[in-house]
């Protein structure tokens, strides 16, 4: 009886022992594939912007970059998430997201008729994959500054939804037109977007934020993945000449830096 409790007790130390180890090596792993999808993502983005502001409008056959672009910026802040907990919240706003937009191309509902066009790949059910990836990334880096103001009541969750509506008001204007990623069946007053599609991608997006009121862990990927887009389609707005989308994203690129500018001397001071 003794040498089998020994050897039970061994096997737990053995067991604690090899746990940590391997958790060490999971994070050494997962710090390796975040270095390598941020290099990545640097010259998509660099690359894009560079494109866009000095060249043009892409080659037809460069398209896939796009879809590119996205599905590294998902995974970034995928990989980075904080606990399983936070990367189980991040899936299920995903899929949210793709169900969202199915919503819209089959029936209408919440954003109005539109349909995808075949410059973003793959698509399912009519909806191209990598749009689960955008919701993701949008709503984690809202999240992200959500927490920094500490807004988890239903207040919070207007303002977030605000936020995400704002960020669609700098994006749609150049994914409907010159981006081509989709069409809208009817024309509108804002660049020809109509206006039932911001107040669906506020509806959506609040549904999604008071559900989740806890913003979760503090991840600096998912705040730079997503200020990164919003500059991203800030610059192409205005290479394009749409000032008044250029301007609500430099608005919010000011808010964004004001937010962790007065947040680090609140911490310095504390």
């Amino acid at each position: 009886m003794i040498h089998k409790t020994g050897g039970k007790q061994r096997d737990a130390i053995r067991r604690a022992d090899e746990e940590p180890r391997g958790a060490n090596a999971r994070w050494r792993w997962r710090r390796v594939a975040l270095a390598a999808l941020g290099a990545a993502y640097v010259v998509l983005w660099l690359g894009g912007v560079g494109h866009y502001l000095f060249i043009g409008a892409v080659a037809a056959e460069q398209n896939w970059l796009a879809s590119a672009f996205l599905a590294v910026a998902g995974l970034i802040v995928l990989l980075s998430a904080t606990s399983r907990d936070d990367s189980i919240r991040l899936l299920i706003i995903a899929g949210c997201g793709l169900l969202f937009e199915w919503c819209g191309v089959r029936f209408g509902l919440p954003f109005g008729r539109y349909a995808y066009t075949g410059v973003l790949q793959p698509t399912i059910f009519g909806v191209p994959v990598v749009m689960a990836f955008a919701w993701m990334v949008l709503a984690a880096y809202v999240q992200q500054m959500r927490g920094r103001l500490n807004l988890q009541s239903w207040i919070g969750a207007l303002a977030a939804a605000a936020w995400m509506t704002a960020i669609d008001l700098v994006i749609d204007p150049l994914a409907a037109n010159q981006l081509g990623y989709w069409r809208w069946v009817g024309r509108g007053s804002y660049y020809g977007i109509p206006l039932s599609n911001f107040a669906g991608w506020f509806v959506c997006s609040f549904l999604l934020f008071v559900t989740f009121r806890q913003p979760g862990g503090a991840n600096l990927w998912a705040t730079l993945a997503g200020a990164s887009i919003i500059l991203f389609f800030t610059l192409i707005a205005l290479s394009f000449h749409l000032f008044t989308a250029a301007f609500i994203g430099f608005g919010l690129c000011v808010v964004h830096f004001l937010i962790c500018f007065e947040r680090k001397e609140y911490s310095k001071r504390g």
